[in-house]
């Protein structure tokens, strides 16, 4: 299955794991946003990246039980992405930055769109591209 965004892990108890997601659709077009900023040394901070995941088991949907479980699944990766300082992300536009992932944490939200369907699961985050130190 391909993914809209990966983050790879390269360092620390998770070194290699690479988790893989697929952005949200919003009128027409992927949640995926990419903001230069200009911020004067010492701070690494080149980008602000903000993206919306589409938070379901596999994308595939089931359950509301089901749906929650895959949900509480993807929480806990981006957890674990957090927490570690030498992460890189490869993008909607597939380009490989090193980044981390906003501190402040994550929101989640649910949209029905049909009446009768159960709700898809949105988890919105916030990343910060650094200057590669190469």
């Amino acid at each position: 299955m391909t993914h809209d965004i990966l983050f790879t892990v390269n360092t620390g108890d998770h070194k290699g794991s690479r988790y893989g997601y697929t952005l949200v659709m919003q009128q027409g077009v992927k949640a995926w946003s990419v903001t230069p900023l200009f911020r004067p040394a010492p701070s690494m901070i080149k980008e602000r990246i903000e993206m919306m995941i589409v938070a379901r088991g596999k994308n595939i949907p089931g359950s509301g039980a089901v749906e929650l479980r895959g949900v509480s699944e993807i929480i806990d990766e981006l957890s674990i992405i957090a927490d570690e300082t030498d992460v890189t992300l490869k993008g909607l536009d597939k380009k490989e930055r090193p980044i981390l992932i906003d501190k402040d944490g994550f929101s989640l939200t649910s949209t029905a769109n049909e009446q009768g369907r159960s709700p898809e699961y949105r988890i919105t985050l916030t990343c910060w591209g650094l200057y590669s130190v190469d």
